[in-house]
């Protein structure tokens, strides 16, 4: 069924679908009254819904019974921001494979500046639409040292040469560095933390590349 994000509903009632999720039900997909839909809001909860009025752009929607939706394992990815539209598929891929949050980290050799923060959260939200998420993850910037307070036993860092896999260690917060690397100040005082290093495979990945390929490690752990 087609899913569309909504606010907070309550079963029973009828809510009007946000102007953009409207647009996208009538206009792009054509879809009739009487057609089955799931309203989610981004946060993890989910409803069966049934399209009950038309009218031009307007899309109306009985709320049904709230859906079961399976407890996910969070996981934050802290990146460093890749390059140009590289930022833009890594921020939906990492939606898709349902990060809880993704930090946007200013390291020392950092070369890319991060994107309009509600450009990147639609993003997101379309990533996780996409791939029937309840949970939209959340977007944030950091400098270093922002990052640096976050860190503790379940904090990895990608780095190729790491004696464990990223599998075999597992993650609740899993760092990957800029296209320069870490500085060995930035390694020291992650190491200082608590934080591990681990390997994501025997080749060296680009930025966007390792941060899905965390994420895919961590959504299966």
């Amino acid at each position: 069924m087609r899913r569309f994000l909504v606010g907070p509903v309550h079963p029973g009632t009828e809510i009007e679908l946000p102007p953009g999720e409207s647009r996208h039900a009538s206009k792009s997909l054509r879809l009739q009254t009487g057609a089955k839909v799931v309203l989610f809001d981004g946060a993890g909860a989910e409803w069966d819904g049934e399209i009950v009025q038309i009218d031009g752009p307007r899309v109306v929607v009985r709320v049904a019974a709230a859906r079961d939706v399976a407890a996910v394992r969070r996981f934050t990815i802290a990146v460093a921001v890749p390059k140009g539209n590289r930022l833009d598929w890594m921020i939906e891929k990492l939606a898709e494979l349902g990060a809880a949050e993704i930090l946007l980290v200013r390291f020392h050799r950092s070369v890319a500046a991060a994107g309009k923060r509600p450009r990147l959260e639609r993003l997101a939200a379309a990533g996780a639409k996409q791939s029937g998420r309840a949970r939209i993850p959340t977007i944030g910037g950091a400098e270093f040292k922002e990052l640096l307070e976050r860190v503790n036993g379940g904090c990895r860092v990608a780095s190729p040469g790491a004696e464990r896999t990223l599998v075999q260690a597992g993650a609740e917060l899993v760092v990957i560095g800029p296209e320069g690397g870490l500085t060995p100040d930035e390694e020291r005082e992650l190491a200082a933390r608590g934080a591990e290093r681990v390997s994501l495979g025997s080749h060296i990945l680009r930025i966007e590349t390792a941060a899905v390929a965390a994420a895919a490690v961590c959504a299966q752990l």
